[in-house]
């Protein structure tokens, strides 16, 4: 790794090129990205700074809870946080840390592509009942890695206390990649990156995405004009890149069979949104479909077409998504949980539990929250 590329790794060489009036700055800069009126949600907190659990519910930073049981006042992370959240679609976070505690938080999803660029130190989650680690190339090597969900899906991310992590993440909503597509293949090739749901891509950072990654992180602390500019630049250079590697993955990966009907974002979510506003009304399917103003035969279709599954099964799955986040953020019982995904008895839920996360709900819970 070259000398520029490790700069984010020592906290006292950055505080060191930084001027009084810089630090100054940034003093003022992070009491007022605390205002929750500001249009862009953007937060940068001190190299040295202790980021406290009540802080994070502060920053609003979108997605992401942490199990309702923990104490406001309890110190999550140390060091370099910087999050910027353009409400179109683009979510940016970066951060040089240590986590200070085991915790875990979680995140429910929408369809969306995370790409993410790792320095430093190890990063553990799940997607749905896949787990995966990130930071197994070796000490020195940057790392890059993608998930691609078309579905709503529930994200734990597992904190390991003293565990160092530099990196930078940038979370790309479909619509929002999608409303940039200027040509029909483009937007094709778009709708063929979403056809699978929770595709994960790994592969070692080009020495241009190591050198771009590692510019943001050391602009992460400047708040001027000119630096919130060239970060902007950054971003939109990191995601070109990226999709260019996404895209040779991808296509070498795709079976020689090729479906070309696809559903853009924007009929996706309309369609979704009015199924998941009925989610717990026990609706039928002809009821579903009556009250979108569709056939039966035609809701399936097209639900069929954009996700790979039944109407029946979608809501089965989406019950199920449901229950988990309720045992794991807002701590319900067993048989609170499969009540919410609508089952009379609690065995019939813990199979259908295990079969669609591969654990059982007393088994992920433990699992979660090994000291609980």
């Amino acid at each position: 790794m070259s000398k520029r590329h490790s700069v984010m790794k020592n906290h006292q060489s950055v505080e060191s090129v930084l001027s009084n009036d810089e630090k100054t700055a940034l003093t003022v800069a992070e009491q007022n990205d605390y205002s929750p009126n500001k249009q862009n949600n953007q937060v940068t907190a001190r190299l040295d700074n202790m980021i406290y659990l009540s802080e994070l519910n502060r920053m609003n930073v979108r997605y992401v809870s942490f199990s309702e049981d923990k104490a406001q006042d309890e110190v999550v992370l140390k060091g370099l946080f910087h999050h910027h959240f353009d409400r179109h679609g683009l979510s940016v976070h970066a951060g040089n840390l240590i986590e200070m505690a085991d915790r875990t938080s979680f995140a429910e999803l929408p369809p969306a592509i995370s790409m993410t660029i790792l320095f430093d130190g190890k990063v553990s989650f799940s997607l749905g009942s896949q787990r995966y680690q990130l930071g197994c190339l070796g000490e020195g090597r940057v790392e890059c890695s993608a998930f691609i969900i078309n579905q709503p899906e529930m994200l734990s991310r597992r904190f390991e206390r003293g565990m160092h992590v530099n990196k930078l993440n940038i979370f790309i909503e479909r619509q929002w990649l999608e409303e940039r597509a200027t040509t029909p293949d483009e937007r094709q090739h778009i709708q063929q990156l979403f056809q699978a749901h929770a595709a994960f891509y790994h592969w070692q950072a080009s020495d241009v995405v190591a050198k771009l990654a590692s510019d943001y992180l050391f602009k992460a602390q400047h708040t001027t004009i000119q630096d919130e500019l060239l970060k902007e630049a950054i971003i939109f250079q990191l995601i070109a890149e990226n999709l260019k590697v996404l895209t040779s993955l991808h296509r070498a990966e795709r079976s020689q069979k090729t479906d070309n009907s696809y559903a853009t974002a924007s009929q996706e979510n309309q369609l979704r949104h009015q199924i998941d506003d009925m989610l717990m009304q026990s609706m039928t399917v002809a009821e579903m479909a009556s009250a979108i103003g569709l056939s039966v035969s035609t809701l399936q279709r097209k639900f069929k077409t954009t996700y790979g599954m039944t109407v029946n099964n979608y809501c089965r799955q989406r019950r199920l998504d449901m229950a988990k986040k309720a045992l794991l953020v807002d701590k319900k019982s067993i048989g609170e949980a499969a009540f919410i995904a609508g089952y009379a008895h609690p065995s019939n839920f813990i199979t259908a539990f295990k079969k669609r996360f591969k654990l059982t709900p007393s088994e992920l819970v433990a699992i979660t929250f090994p000291s609980a």
